[in-house]
C-alpha cells in the first residue's frame, strides 16, 4: 500500500480525479481516500500545512492504513539561486530548519533532540525513480499538460530536476534576509517548505521508505505571496499527477 500526501487540495486534485475510490475514512479531520491509482493500491490524503499536521497524517497512514511506502509531493520555495520557478527538487535528505537546541551542549543546531541526527535520508531507490520520472515528464508531457500562457507567465521553458537537501519549518518563507541567513548556514540547501522533514522523521522512526517531491513555485522572497496561489492552481497539480503517475507505473 502506497501513501500519497500533499499539503494543499489543489496539489492533489488531478490525482484524486483519477483515483478509483474503494472506500473513504475521516480521521482527525482528514479524509483518507483508499483505492487504485494507475494500477496500484494507494491511500491519498490532504495533510494540511505545517509539520504537526504532516506528521500526524503520516503516522495515521502508517499505523492505520499499513502503508509501506510514502510519497509527499507539492510546491516549495527555491533556496538555491540556480533554481528557477518550475524546476523540480527531489529530496536526497531533509532537515527541520526551525529546530535549535544548541544551547544544550553538546547538541548542534538542526539536531533532533534524543535522535542525535540533523538530516533524514530519503530512500535512495525512491529518490532515483522520482528523479528519472520527473525528467521524463518535463521532457515529454509538461508542455502538453500546462497551458502555454501559464508557462510563459512564469518563464518556464526547460525546467531542471535536482536532487538535494530540503529544509522544512513552520513558516512560509517570504523574507530575503531570513533566506540568506539559512542559505549561509546550509549552503547545499535546494528548497524550503513546511512539511517534508516532519514526514521524514516519522518515516525514519517507523522505518518506512519515502521521498519528497517539490516543484519550485517561488524564490522564497517577496514574490512568494504574490505568485504562489496561481502557480499552485494552474501548474503544480499537473506536475504532481505526471510525476506520480510515472512513478507508480514503475513501482
Amino acid at each position: 500500500m502506497i501513501g500519497i500526501m500533499s499539503a494543499m487540495e489543489e496539489e492533489l486534485r488531478l490525482l484524486s480525479a483519477d483515483l478509483r475510490v474503494k472506500a473513504e475514512r475521516t480521521i482527525a479531520n482528514r479524509q483518507y481516500q483508499i483505492g487504485t491509482l494507475y494500477g496500484k493500491d494507494v491511500v491519498i490524503v490532504l495533510s494540511r500545512w505545517g509539520k504537526v499536521a504532516a506528521s500526524q497524517t503520516a503516522t495515521t497512514l502508517i499505523n492505520l492504513f499499513d502503508v509501506d511506502t510514502l510519497l509527499f509531493t507539492g510546491v516549495a520555495g527555491g533556496a538555491d539561486p540556480a533554481l528557477s520557478i518550475g524546476d523540480v527538487v527531489i529530496s536526497s535528505e531533509l532537515l527541520q530548519h526551525d529546530v535549535d537546541a544548541s544551547a544544550v551542549a553538546p547538541m548542534k543546531r538542526f539536531e533532533i533532540p534524543l535522535l542525535g541526527i540533523t538530516h533524514f535520508q530519503a530512500d535512495d531507490v525512491m529518490a532515483e525513480l522520482a528523479y528519472v520520472t520527473a525528467i521524463k515528464y518535463i521532457q515529454h508531457e509538461l508542455h502538453h499538460d500546462v497551458a502555454a500562457e501559464y508557462l510563459k507567465h512564469y518563464n518556464i521553458t526547460k525546467p531542471q530536476v535536482e536532487k538535494g537537501l530540503v529544509a522544512s519549518g513552520d513558516q512560509f518563507m517570504a523574507d530575503p534576509v531570513k533566506l540568506l541567513a539559512l542559505r549561509t548556514a546550509l549552503p547545499e540547501l535546494k528548497c524550503i517548505e513546511m512539511e517534508g522533514a516532519a514526514v521524514a522523521q516519522v518515516c525514519y522512526e517507523h522505518q518506512i521508505p519515502f521521498v519528497v517531491i517539490r516543484i519550485i513555485s517561488d524564490k522564497a522572497d517577496h514574490s512568494a505571496v504574490i505568485d504562489f496561489p496561481m502557480f499552485v492552481k494552474h501548474i503544480a497539480a499537473h506536475y504532481t499527477r505526471g510525476i506520480v503517475k510515472g512513478m507508480l507505473g514503475q513501482l
